[in-house]
């Protein structure tokens, strides 16, 4: 299963996160581990994230690891190393997740 996930409808436009039912604040933490660890190590080609697949719902019952990478648009694609979970997260730039250092000019 492919998610593919625009970061910015989880946030209003001061970038606070929006009131979420319960499947979609599960839904949330997991993206936001995975942007925390990939923006973290954004110059590596693939990033262990430390995180199981099974995180991401409360039935599924896949044990692998989620390993992510950032593409050249800026957009984290991961996927997990034992199934065929994978997804793509786009627009998590400047959030409060976005671990990237910052140069001044």
């Amino acid at each position: 299963m492919i998610l593919k996930v625009n970061f910015k409808q989880f946030l209003d436009e001061k970038g606070d996160v929006l009131a979420l039912t319960e499947q979609a604040k599960r839904v949330f933490d997991f993206l936001t581990t995975i942007i925390l660890s990939a923006s973290e190590n954004i110059e590596r080609p693939l990033i262990n994230v430390d995180l199981n697949c099974n995180t991401r719902g409360t039935d599924l019952s896949c044990e692998g690891n989620i390993e992510a990478s950032c593409n050249t648009l800026k957009v984290i694609e991961w996927q997990c190393d034992t199934c065929e979970a994978s997804g793509t997260i786009s627009h998590w730039q400047g959030s409060l997740w976005d671990m990237q250092k910052r140069t001044i000019h």
